[in-house]
């Protein structure tokens, strides 16, 4: 269990759908989730068991096939961790050690939360089938649009604001950030709402 995360953010992290790692800002490796080590166990992504305190980059440096690539996702990295960008996301050929060369997606996105103030990311990858040669890969995204890649425009209801997702089911704002980007969130009050809800404290603000 990582010393640098509190209880209720790793549990959060265990209970995420899909495999996570935890950095900080300097790239150094905080945490890895259950589901990480699943999925490297069942590709053969590493050798190593211990993960805690090392870089993000001994993750994938050897695996990734294209030099190219791997100098792309080591730049966009820096400015992800420099917070001149939000999200970043990219599909990349790995060889696996027992499921052949593969493509995977790889997100990165910042954990979010009001009880961990030092800055945080998580790391995420999908498999995203075997490599054909030939097949043409994605780029590289570096925003918020990339939550729904396979959708240009985002269905939300003019009315309440809920989201439909591609199973045509309406999900609330809240849900959909969650699933989509594994944003935590923890509530609060806006100012306007406060003088609507609670007009004695209304003064507390200046207009």
């Amino acid at each position: 269990m990582s010393k640098c995360l509190s209880s209720s953010i790793i549990h959060s992290l265990e209970y995420l759908t899909h495999n996570a790692v935890v950095i900080n800002s300097q790239g150094v490796i905080q945490f890895t989730n259950r589901k990480w080590k699943a999925f490297s166990h069942e590709y053969g992504l590493s050798p190593h068991k211990q993960w805690i305190g090392a870089y993000y980059s001994e993750l994938l440096q050897d695996v990734i096939i294209d030099s190219d690539q791997w100098a792309k996702l080591y730049d966009s990295v820096k400015i992800i961790l420099r917070r001149e960008q939000q999200i970043y996301t990219s599909e990349f050929i790995i060889q696996t050690a027992y499921k052949g060369t593969r493509i995977f997606r790889l997100e990165i996105y910042p954990l979010l939360s009001d009880y961990y103030l030092e800055a945080a990311f998580i790391i995420s990858l999908y498999d995203l089938g075997v490599f054909i040669e030939g097949t043409k890969m994605s780029g590289i995204t570096s925003s918020c649009s990339t939550c729904q890649p396979t959708q240009e425009l985002i269905p939300i209801c003019a009315s309440c604001k809920s989201i439909r997702n591609s199973k045509d089911e309406w999900i609330n704002i809240e849900h959909f950030l969650k699933h989509q980007l594994s944003l935590q969130f923890t509530h609060d009050i806006c100012p306007e709402c406060v003088r609507q809800l609670y007009p004695q404290y209304a003064r507390a603000f200046k207009n």
